[in-house]
């Protein structure tokens, strides 16, 4: 039997809930992701940091989130769909957190680059430099997308 320190539907946005579980040293967010609601989530993985006293991994980790949050959404979302189907899993690790966000899309991220008035396309170098170690993989249901953040980064 696993037992829960919490297990609740969180209001994301208006329109939009999530299921949230935490147990000791790890936090389950599944959430039907829209663009609104990456904030939302965003707020709730700050609030795991805060629990576990590593709050000042909090920009860093919620920036990593943002990053791969809206990711999701601009590319695994069907286009006649308002929202993807996203869970984040934020780990607590001896000297950080390894946050992973799983989606539906089979397809993996590739960095592109980006021109000096590109709106997008600085992504995954961010990550890069946010995280310390990060990368993606494919699963049966499509893909994770992860990062390590450590306190000594």
């Amino acid at each position: 039997m696993k037992a829960y320190l919490m297990e609740a539907q969180q209001p994301v946005i208006d329109g939009t809930s999530s299921a949230l579980r935490t147990q000791s040293g790890t936090c389950e967010i599944d959430v039907a992701l829209t663009a609104a609601a990456v904030s939302g989530v965003r707020d709730l993985v700050r609030a795991c940091l805060r629990l576990w006293g590593l709050a000042e991994l909090d920009w860093r980790v919620t920036l990593t989130a943002s990053e791969f949050l809206t990711n999701a959404f601009q590319h695994a979302r069907k286009e006649d769909e308002s929202s993807v189907p996203v869970k984040v899993v934020l780990t607590r690790t001896p000297d950080g957190v390894f946050l992973c966000v799983s989606d539906p899309h089979p397809r993996l991220p590739v960095p592109v680059p980006a021109g000096g008035n590109d709106e997008g396309g600085r992504g995954l170098m961010l990550i890069k430099k946010l995280s310390n170690k990060y990368g993606c993989s494919s699963t049966a249901r499509g893909k994770d997308v992860w990062a390590t953040i450590l306190r000594s980064a």
